[in-house]
């Protein structure tokens, strides 16, 4: 192959290359010949034009015990071009061996018969270009840890937020079971005295809605400690349905609530849990209708669920508070609501209990006209 080198022209070459951007370079037979280079190429070499018409590895010594010259050889064999992105080199600059970056092309030039007779070196210096995305990878890194950092701070506290809440929701239900006992032990023996029967009463009522509220924070906790447990059975949701509306029905004697026991609809769940949740729904229901109104509680079978409703004729709730009922400790801020006592738990911990059946929860509103709580779960197969 090197008995073709004679077809090439020094001059012609040189002032080809000379106007070349990129550092360019032709080599010839299966010693790697240096016929010709550019200044910038000489330039990344860390020499002078006195290596022109030496071997590669002669001219640059430095380059020995890297991939090039094998790689260079390899191309003149196969006739197969060589080119990547930001391949590492060693050479010479300012008299010291420093490593930099270039993006290469080692193409194969061939003659009438397609037979590889030199090639065509070309190359542009990346290094700048490589540190920078190192740079910016070791910042995404940074970063990366530091979300993550802060992702594991949030998450411990999170952890302490529900010991707290488990520890004092336990520290509360204690006492206010024994307040529960003597406040019965007392309405026991005053029938006769109407007003303290009537106080004792209303300790009572206030004595239930502490215990549902301690309750639901348990819930909460162990929800999102991922401890909360469903215990399935099998039960007809009609008859939960009636044994809630009677039990809100002593609590809330003023308001009429009304449902009619339908046809069988028998679910698998946790007989509790969804009792929790109609009973939230209606005693929300209650809580923003005006004293005396009617709650009306609905179910019906489509295709393979039971859909439950409770419809009320309160206050209402704005289209931009819909989306967010379902949100933990979100409340609707208003002037009406302002007055009414609670925790924004009670929907949250009730749209977790019916995803964890597989249903779907979701509101329906007129702002100034009422609500409509819709819920489905899957009938037992």
């Amino acid at each position: 192959m090197s008995s073709h080198s004679k077809i090439l022209s020094s001059d012609q070459l040189l002032n080809v290359l000379a106007l070349s951007k990129d550092a360019t370079a032709i080599y010839t037979s299966e010693n790697i010949i240096i016929e010709m280079a550019n200044d910038a190429m000489i330039a990344f070499w860390g020499k002078d034009r006195s290596i022109i018409g030496k071997p590669l590895e002669e001219a640059v010594p430095e380059l020995k015990g890297q991939p090039f010259i094998n790689m260079l050889k390899n191309v003149l064999l196969t006739g197969i071009t060589d080119k990547g992105d930001a391949i590492a080199a060693e050479t010479m600059k300012d008299g010291k061996l420093q490593t930099a970056y270039y993006s290469y092309e080692y193409r194969p030039i061939k003659d009438e018969s397609g037979l590889p007779y030199c090639i065509l070196h070309t190359a542009s210096d990346v290094t700048d270009m490589v540190y920078a995305k190192k740079a910016i990878r070791e910042t995404e890194l940074q970063r990366e840890a530091l979300d993550q950092e802060q992702l594991m701070i949030s998450i411990k506290e999170d952890q302490q937020k529900h010991d707290f809440i488990s520890m004092v929701s336990h520290e509360l239900k204690t006492p206010l079971t024994s307040i529960s006992a003597y406040v019965q032990l007392m309405q026991k023996r005053a029938v006769t005295d109407s007003f303290m029967v009537n106080t004792l009463e209303k300790v009572q009522k206030q004595i239930r809605k502490m215990s549902t509220m301690i309750g639901s924070f348990l819930n909460v906790s162990r929800l999102e400690s991922g401890k909360i447990q469903l215990i399935r059975s099998d039960f007809d949701i009609d008859k939960l349905i009636c044994d809630v509306v009677e039990d809100v029905r002593l609590v809330h004697s003023a308001y009429q609530i009304h449902f009619i026991e339908g046809e069988p609809k028998v679910v698998n769940a946790d007989r509790e849990k969804i009792a929790s949740v109609i009973s939230n729904l209606i005693s929300n229901a209650i809580k923003y209708s005006e004293l005396g109104s009617t709650v009306v509680v609905e179910s019906e079978i489509v295709d393979d669920m039971v859909y439950v409703r409770v419809i009320d004729h309160g206050i209402g709730i704005r289209e931009e508070d819909l989306e967010k009922l379902f949100d933990r400790f979100y409340r609707v801020e208003s002037l009406e609501t302002r007055t009414i006592s609670g925790f924004g738990i009670g929907l949250y911990l009730s749209a977790e209990i019916i995803d964890l059946h597989d249903g779907k929860i979701w509101a329906e509103s007129i702002y100034g006209e009422g609500s409509t709580f819709h819920f489905y779960i899957p009938l037992v197969s």
